[in-house]
């Protein structure tokens, strides 16, 4: 072989090996792009993702719905009616966000009727203020002074911090055993015993239901309501209400036990709930 042949093979055999080279470097490069577009998310359209992920936020409206809480325009509403003392409580805790904790305290006529005027009562703030209101109903037999014993024993829980006491006077219990100026006296020992626990809590005061037939009883309860209001006290007039003074129609709101039926209980509800929801 000679030289000429020698290098034409030589020439022959480095051009086979540079292709062989070339094609296999341009598969790699292939394969690794075709990889990289395999692993490689796509990225999405800006819109579609806002379309998809975007969350729809509530109105104002809906927003307090939902949160159980109380617009001004509706704490206005709610004490339209109540005396400036309760309306002050009521407002503060309403717009600082806390719950109003409420005690009912009646006599065995908070249960009379079905229901009675206290279960009707509590439905009525119920759904007047939702979850912002929690209510407490305690029935107690006896006087204001047998009360006032109690302040101090497990009658009242007064760990739970009222807000409002709603007190029936007992009229009917003091009637003929307490005089009106020592159950006004066991009154104010009890608003001094529930602002112990919380200093601006208020109480609130109503009298026992009237009777078809009564002589004294009327003027009781009327000098009852004269001392407590004189003294500051918030006072809930329902007698005006009842119709006081013609017995065939009182004993249609009455039992012949002289204690409300279902239509005195409603109509003595109907007058509370009047001062606390303002309608």
């Amino acid at each position: 072989m000679n030289r000429t042949t020698l290098l034409t093979g030589i020439v022959i055999i480095g051009c086979f090996v540079t292709l062989l080279l070339s094609y296999n470097i341009y598969q790699s490069r292939i394969e690794s792009i075709t990889d990289h577009s395999e692993s490689t998310p796509v990225k999405s359209n800006p819109k579609d993702k806002e379309v998809t992920t975007e969350k729809k936020e509530p109105d104002k409206e809906d927003a307090t719905t939902s949160s159980g809480s109380i617009t001004p325009e509706q704490i206005t509403a709610l004490t339209a009616n109540m005396s400036e003392e309760v309306r002050t409580v009521i407002t503060s805790r309403l717009q600082a966000g806390e719950k109003i904790q409420m005690l009912l305290i009646g006599s065995s006529s908070i249960e009379d009727g079905t229901p009675g005027y206290g279960e009707l009562l509590k439905t009525n703030l119920s759904k007047a203020y939702g979850e912002s209101l929690e209510t407490t109903t305690i029935s107690f037999d006896g006087t204001t002074a047998a009360l006032v014993e109690e302040l101090d024993n497990n009658l009242i829980d007064w760990s739970k911090d009222y807000d409002v006491i709603l007190l029936e006077g007992m009229n009917l219990s003091n009637n003929g055993n307490v005089i009106v100026e020592d159950a006004v006296e066991h009154i104010e020992l009890m608003n001094n015993k529930m602002k112990q626990s919380v200093k601006d809590s208020v109480l609130v005061v109503h009298p026992s239901q009237p009777l078809p037939n009564a002589i004294y009883y009327p003027a009781e309860v009327e000098s009852f309501k004269s001392y407590l209001t004189s003294r500051g006290f918030s006072y809930i007039d329902h007698w005006s209400e009842w119709p006081v003074g013609n017995e065939e129609e009182m004993n249609t709101y009455l039992t012949e036990e002289s204690v409300p039926n279902d239509k005195g209980a409603a109509l003595w509800a109907s007058s509370l709930s009047t001062f606390f929801t303002g309608k």
